[in-house]
């Protein structure tokens, strides 16, 4: 009996020391937990970089008021998607200052005045030009007439002073031959000789006279006309004269008011596009995207240079985010990495195009989205992703949306910028 009970006793305390206290197997299945999630955690980091903390992101541009005035076109309502081109609103200031335009159309009207007053003055002197000019014509016609006439008359004068010397001339030899006799005294002698000399010297005046107007019809044919000591220029020829040099000044004026018109035109054109530009102004989307903050309505008065609305420019579209400070030399502008937006099964290619080791965004390319908050051993990342026609269907293009962005191969080296 006894032998019995201690054999029982030796079996039980066999079984008793082969099983586990359970406070050990719990602080194993613990351990085991914590290598796990360990492993989950780091363990990708040992096969490729991944980022901390990223969200899809969009660059947001604002349109401003070009000029003052009303609202008369209110922005679309925020969350449309607008394309490249869109009206998004317009403006309309009836209160701008015309006096510049008015001033230049003012002096125009004078110009435009002024030229058809030249232009009348030249037609009516070419009128007058042209009946001086027939009038000189038919004086000229006249003039030679007369000039015709004269020397007809001339060459006739001479014709008889000529017979009338001859024939004195043959008395006074008929006498001087009859001096010897008695019939002929000394005195009639004298008389003839003094009468024969008379004729002879009149005789050669119409003969001079009968070559001037000779000299003076010839002249006459030619148009100039000649006087005794002058140039005989009738009334008619200078007037004509008057006439032609207040017509040359005429078309001088004529060419100058034409090119003063040109300039006007151009002035007033400009002034015309200058006033229709700030008195209404029609707003169009810059590029594509989504309206992301209107902050106008319709009847609201803003001023030139006030903020109208925000767009979220969708054409491109970047992961931002979060690495390990110690990466920083592998992520170089560049290098390609998969964006897995999480919570789906879809995955972006992205390139690298900027690295940063602050946490700070430039004023000049702001985000729609914040960006990832930086610990003093963190890098920020920014990666354009390659075809984001998908993610700019949806709302907001996705902006603000958590991925994870991770580069398959661990290390690559920066490419040398010194090497050929």
């Amino acid at each position: 009996m006894r032998s019995s009970a201690a054999t029982a006793d030796g079996t039980l305390s066999a079984g008793t020391r082969s099983r586990l206290p359970l406070g050990r197997i719990t602080r194993i299945a613990l351990a085991l937990a914590i290598l796990v999630t360990a492993a989950a955690i780091y363990g990708p980091e040992l096969i490729y970089t991944s980022s901390s903390d990223a969200v899809i992101n969009a660059r947001v541009v604002n349109v401003a008021a070009p000029i003052g005035g009303r609202i008369v076109q209110a922005p679309p309502a925020e969350g449309t998607i607008v394309e490249t081109g869109t009206p998004l609103l317009a403006i309309n200031n009836p209160l701008v200052d015309r006096s510049r335009l008015v001033e230049l159309e003012a002096r125009r009207t004078r110009s435009e005045a002024e030229l058809a007053a030249q232009k009348h003055l030249i037609e009516e002197l070419t009128n007058q030009i042209g009946s001086l000019d027939k009038q000189m014509k038919d004086y000229l016609t006249a003039k030679v007439t007369r000039l015709t006439l004269a020397q007809q008359e001339a060459e006739a004068d001479a014709a008889a002073a000529e017979a009338s010397a001859a024939d004195a001339e043959h008395n006074y030899e008929r006498k001087n031959a009859m001096q010897a006799s008695t019939t002929v005294s000394l005195a009639d002698i004298d008389h003839a000789r003094e009468a024969a000399r008379r004729t002879k010297a009149i005789a050669e005046r119409t003969r001079f006279t009968a070559q001037r107007v000779g000299a003076e019809l010839d002249a006459a044919k030619l148009g100039v006309l000649v006087a005794a000591d002058r140039n005989d220029v009738p009334y008619s020829q200078q007037r004509m004269d008057e006439f032609r040099a207040r017509k040359a000044e005429a078309e001088v004026q004529v060419v100058t008011l034409g090119a003063r018109l040109a300039e006007l035109d151009q002035q007033i054109a400009a002034e015309q596009a200058r006033d229709t530009h700030l008195t209404q102004s029609d707003l169009r989307a810059p590029a594509g995207g989504v309206v992301w903050r209107p902050l106008v309505a319709q009847g609201s008065t803003v001023a030139q240079d006030s903020p109208l609305l925000t767009l979220i420019d969708c054409s491109n579209l970047y992961a931002t985010a979060a690495f390990n400070g110690r990466d920083f030399d592998n992520l170089h502008p560049g290098r390609t990495a998969t964006v897995h937006v999480l919570g789906t099964d879809q995955d972006y290619k992205a390139t690298i195009v900027d690295t940063r080791a602050v946490g700070g965004t430039d004023a000049q390319e702001r985000f729609a989205a914040p960006l990832p908050k930086l610990s003093d051993r963190q890098i920020l990342a920014v990666l354009r992703i390659a075809q984001p026609e998908t993610l700019a269907q949806q709302k907001y293009c996705g902006v603000g949306r958590r991925v994870e962005v991770r580069f398959s191969d661990k290390a690559v080296a920066a490419p040398n910028p010194t090497r050929p």
